[in-house]
């Protein structure tokens, strides 16, 4: 009787190892109702497909690099040919040297063009130290072009005693091949000058180059010093190679200048801060109240306080 009690108490002992073995397990993994079940299986559904963090890509095209990208996260969505980033830097390269270097708070890649979107807070700049802040700047890999559509701000370098050229607009455009920076639409430019007067510029467009001391002013532009005003079709900031000292300023296509009592016209004007003259070539000709100067070359002195004439021909009105 003992013998069978035993044997009876084993087995259920047996039979209750079991179901804890193979019963509790199953009933963990799916207790909850099926309502949870599917609020989760929904979220999960919505979230990134793909997520990453300290991100670094480079694309390249015919064996040489196009543009390298650093962000501290990247997601990627079901159903979207795109990844969207946090926190963005990419480098533009031609010939493997780094031409432009875009920063931004947010960013996607279309994954199939790799044309790329940077936004928030954008910064750009150039390897010979232009830097433009926009609000956001797209860039299309097929045509290596940055562009945005955005108004634009932008600083040149600095001189190491004045601040360098500074420049407002209403759209940039930057061709990473040429080397081409461009601003455009209601262009309004200011650069010190070492005796501590300033430049004011107004035209239609604007163009720096990252491989040239120079900067170029196009559509109906405006040069005003102090008193002294000249317009005219085109402008170009010639600077001194590796100091970002102002040179010149030429301005050519018929160029019109005016003060407070007098005004000019010719082919072209030159300007040279260090000596702070005009020197106006090609056709020259100054009309003050009813007197008329020609002549091959004026040269307007101390800003436009004396005029100097090579080979004069003049028209004096005679007072009676």
């Amino acid at each position: 009787m003992r013998v069978a009690r035993a044997l009876i108490f084993g087995a259920l002992i047996v039979l209750l190892f079991f179901e804890i073995l193979v019963g509790f397990p199953i009933k963990l993994e799916w207790g909850g109702d099926s309502t949870d079940l599917k609020e989760e299986s929904f979220s999960q559904s919505n979230e990134a497909e793909k997520k990453m963090e300290g991100v670094h890509l480079v694309e390249s095209r015919s064996g040489n690099r196009d543009w390298e990208l650093f962000a501290e996260k990247a997601e990627e969505h079901q159903g979207k040919s795109e990844w969207e980033l946090q926190n963005v830097k990419i480098l533009f390269y031609k010939e493997d040297s780094v031409q432009f270097t875009v920063v931004g708070k947010t960013g996607k890649i279309d994954t199939k063009t790799k044309d790329l979107l940077v936004a928030g807070d954008v910064v750009t700049k150039s390897n010979n130290g232009y830097q433009f802040q926009t609000n956001s700047i797209n860039y299309d890999s097929k045509k290596r072009v940055l562009e945005s559509h955005d108004k634009v701000k932008m600083s040149g370098p600095s001189d190491g005693k004045k601040k360098g050229l500074l420049v407002e607009g209403g759209m940039m455009v930057t061709q990473v091949d040429d080397h081409l920076m461009t601003i455009k639409n209601d262009v309004r430019a200011q650069r010190s000058l070492s005796n501590g007067k300033n430049v004011i510029i107004r035209s239609g467009e604007a163009q720096f180059s990252n491989v040239s001391n120079s900067a170029k002013f196009l559509e109906r532009v405006s040069v005003e010093l102090d008193s002294m005003k000249m317009e005219g079709p085109a402008a170009e900031f010639f600077y001194q190679p590796g100091a970002d000292l102002l040179q010149s300023i030429n301005m050519h296509g018929g160029v019109r200048m005016s003060d407070f009592d007098k005004f000019a016209t010719s082919d072209s004007v030159k300007f040279d801060p260090s000596d702070n003259k005009f020197t106006l070539t090609g056709k020259p000709r100054v009309v003050q109240n009813s007197d008329e100067i020609m002549g091959d070359q004026i040269i307007f002195l101390d800003g436009g306080k004396k005029v100097k004439v090579e080979k004069m021909r003049a028209r004096v009105e005679k007072s009676e």
